[in-house]
């Protein structure tokens, strides 16, 4: 459909803003029915597309683990009423230069197919969860046969930080008519029972397995030993392997020398912008997130000294480990370089819908891959910063704990002649 007819379903009263929280389903801007499923349901055409309680298709695959009602969850394979190439709907990597409603669309054609599970159920699973779990193994689109108890509706389509969710449906009986393609480094890590998730994640992390492929063998209770392995929400286990890897990779870090100079990395895309700011220090971190929308927008932060964080970052919350993530892999892996990083994220709530946190990951990433911005001093390096953004560099820096002690301590070299 149109851009023009999307946005003309919309009523120009809503504020944005409501939208980005609401996720689609709790009624806070009171109009019914709710802007965001109207929109869902004009991108795709699901009751058509499944006829009655059947749904066939080729998996990408994906499955969704909820966290409501834990330790019972609801959790099922994802499945498109189509067959053939559908990888492309479980690779959010490729996805930066599409427009907003391409990813609706490509995201809204997967029905969640949902069933009320126990979470330890994982450690001897019933035939249709190990089917599940057999899905989640392959890294190519699975054929698979799904009967629902009732037909696709569109409910809840957004949770912030996970991939957009199409119709859902709960589930009566699954199977897969294919087998699936396992990468080694997946076989062998799941296959030990011994093996605990950390030294299982690194080891699919350090032979390239890609992170959605993480995700989903963490999320389906696949990973960590035998008498320990759970279902767990998908929610929680995109944050879980960004951080089990930060973790790993901070203490990495640690041993490499500082950087020289001042560095800059920008990449925009969907309405958000992120910036990467390295500094010639001691390992250190910190996120700015600024929602703009109103005239004096507050700048949210979350930030770690050199040793790293024991609590979680409840105000940045995903975001930070998925830019922490993509900072420390460019100084381990690529600059063999200590350096304290400063991240600013700005969102634009007019461009804006509730992608997942996967999007200030995959912006860093091809920040990071862009040629370097370096710098001598600190006030160029913020100078340049400052004409990316569209709110003022001096308010990002005002909140910012990591600036203010940086560029205030007394160095040694201050008392050179």
């Amino acid at each position: 459909m149109p851009q023009q007819k999307l946005e003309s379903q919309k009523p120009s009263s809503i504020d944005d803003s409501l939208c980005s929280r609401c996720m689609g389903h709790r009624s806070l801007c009171g109009i019914k029915p709710c802007p965001l499923l109207l929109r869902a349901r004009a991108l795709v055409d699901i009751e058509s597309a499944v006829r009655g309680q059947s749904l066939e298709g080729s998996s990408p695959p994906s499955i969704f683990v909820g966290n409501q009602g834990y330790p019972k969850v609801l959790a099922g394979p994802l499945i498109p009423p189509v067959r053939g190439e559908t990888s492309l709907m479980e690779r959010p990597d490729l996805w930066l230069d599409k427009t907003l409603d391409e990813i609706l669309s490509i995201r809204f054609n997967l029905v969640r197919t949902k069933k009320r599970i126990p979470v330890d159920d994982a450690m001897d699973p019933s035939r249709m969860l190990q089917e599940t779990q057999t899905m989640a193994l392959s890294e190519v689109p699975l054929d698979s046969e799904a009967t629902l108890l009732k037909r696709p509706t569109f409910t809840s389509v957004f949770t912030g930080r996970t991939l957009p969710i199409g119709p859902s449906a709960p589930l009566d009986d699954f199977h897969l008519e294919a087998n699936p393609k396992v990468p080694r480094p997946v076989d062998k890590v799941t296959s030990d029972i011994d093996l605990d998730t950390t030294k299982g994640v690194m080891s699919l992390f350090e032979s390239g397995i890609r992170q959605e492929h993480m995700t989903r063998l963490l999320s389906v209770g696949l990973l960590g030993v035998q008498k320990r392995r759970r279902l767990v929400p998908t929610l929680w286990s995109i944050t879980a392997v960004d951080d089990i890897i930060g973790k790993q990779l901070h203490r990495e870090v640690l041993r490499l020398p500082w950087l020289n100079d001042y560095e800059v990395y920008v990449d925009h895309a969907l309405g958000n912008t992120v910036i990467l700011l390295f500094l010639p220090s001691a390992w250190q971190f910190e996120a700015l997130e600024c929602w703009l929308g109103s005239l004096n927008p507050p700048i949210i932060t979350d930030h770690e000294r050199n040793k790293g964080r024991n609590k979680y970052a409840s105000s940045v919350a995903g975001a930070y480990y998925a830019t922490r993530l993509p900072a420390l892999e460019h100084l381990v892996t690529r600059q063999h370089k200590q350096a304290g990083v400063i991240v600013f994220m700005e969102i634009d709530p007019a461009q804006w819908v509730p992608l997942g946190v996967w999007r200030f990951r995959e912006i860093a990433h091809r920040a990071l891959n862009k040629p370097t911005k370096r710098f001598s001093t600190l006030d160029e390096a913020i100078l340049e910063i400052d004409y990316y953004l569209r709110h003022p560099v001096k308010k990002y820096l005002d909140a910012s704990t990591i600036y203010k002690e940086f560029n205030h301590q007394t160095l040694l070299t201050d008392f050179i002649n």
